[in-house]
């Protein structure tokens, strides 16, 4: 064995990296789960859920309420007026893949149509986004079948109990699955939806895009659904969502769950917080790039067809190698991993990668387990 070199300076000893810890088909990081555990004993911890929570009962992902709520008022347009109701909603959908118009931007058309014909449109957005709710229920097999990132969630705050491991949760979603979860487990809670003192006890939960919850009288305060309110919402120094999402990511670790990363004024706010050169103080959860092998046919034949397209000739010897350009997508995935985590660790927040979403309620099991 080769002697280490004393050179006086202190020199460091080799550390030996951990083993990745298996979570169900996932190899997580062991410094990962480490740094979130620590959190969670320190009582540090807050979530910041997004859309994948919910999803799975039901509730639209934010492209699909704009789509459903534009196909709605597609009954009102002349142009489309007679056209069979799936080819009017098939249409709307097409013009937004295919002219790649935001949602965003569409979401302010939207309201604005709204306003000539809708006396309430909180109630009308509340009516699309429980409308596959029941069904989503009915579907769920005998006994529950396995949890979900709901039920995960529940899970991980019902562990966190009165010794309050989670400081708080940040709900970006408009509707109230979490609250009945909560409430039908007996575990305390009170929502946070406007600039009010808070009132209640038990962890905070703070919907900054406002609140739309299923049953009763909907509450005054308004939601955040065009573009034009998001930026009242974040150009508002003193806006009273703003400065407790600026809070907490300044001072407690945030674990990002079922959000995409791919709101401007999330990053923004990430930006803002994050003190460049120190170490990411967040995680977030992502599920690794892949294309599945009922996939890979199609996949394969569009890039062959992008290829031809910058000049390759079917007779090139690259363009009969069926399975170098498989491994060569599988290479692009991974690369894809790769831009994605030093993407978000610029602002502050390490990823951990899941093969499978369905680990996650294990992951989140094991950052609240007692030993």
């Amino acid at each position: 064995m080769k002697a280490r070199r004393d050179d006086g300076k202190g020199a460091k000893p080799n550390r030996t990296r951990r083993p990745p810890v298996r979570i169900g088909a996932s190899a997580v990081n062991a410094s990962d789960l480490t740094g979130l555990r620590r959190a969670w004993r320190e009582r540090r911890l807050v979530l910041f859920l997004g859309a994948g929570v919910s999803a799975q009962w039901g509730i639209p992902s934010w492209k699909n309420l704009v789509l459903a709520l534009l196909f709605d008022q597609t009954a009102n347009a002349r142009r489309m007026r007679g056209m069979w109701p799936h080819y009017r909603r098939a249409l709307s959908e097409w013009l937004i893949d295919y002219f790649e118009y935001n949602p965003v931007i569409l979401a302010r058309v939207v309201k604005t149509d709204a306003a000539d014909h809708d006396p309430d449109f909180r109630a009308t957005v509340r009516d699309h986004l429980y409308a596959d709710y029941e069904r989503a229920k009915a579907r769920r097999p005998p006994g529950g079948g396995p949890p979900t990132t709901l039920d995960a969630v529940v899970q991980l705050l019902e562990r966190s109990g009165r010794r309050g491991n989670v400081r708080a949760v940040v709900t970006f979603n408009f509707d109230d699955l979490l609250e009945q979860a909560l409430t039908a487990r007996g575990l305390p809670f009170h929502v946070i939806h406007d600039d009010q003192r808070p009132l209640g006890h038990g962890i905070p939960i703070v919907h900054p895009h406002g609140f739309l919850p299923l049953a009763g009288t909907l509450p005054p305060s308004p939601i955040v659904f065009t573009e034009d309110e998001y930026h009242h919402l974040t150009d508002s120094v003193f806006h009273w969502a703003l400065t407790r999402i600026v809070s907490y990511l300044r001072e407690c670790t945030v674990l990002f769950v079922g959000l995409s990363m791919s709101d401007p004024s999330l990053r923004r706010l990430l930006d803002a917080s994050h003190r460049p050169g120190t170490r990411p103080d967040h995680w977030q959860v992502q599920q690794r790039h892949a294309v599945g092998p009922a996939d890979k046919p199609r996949v394969m034949q569009q890039v062959t067809e992008r290829a031809r397209h910058h000049g390759a000739v079917l007779g090139d010897e690259e363009m009969k190698d069926t399975q170098a350009l498989s491994e060569a997508i599988d290479a692009v995935l991974r690369q894809a991993d790769t831009y994605d985590r030093r993407l978000f660790e610029t602002m502050g927040i390490k990823t951990i990668w899941l093969s499978d979403y369905a680990d996650l309620p294990t992951l989140l099991a094991r950052i609240g387990a007692r030993s």
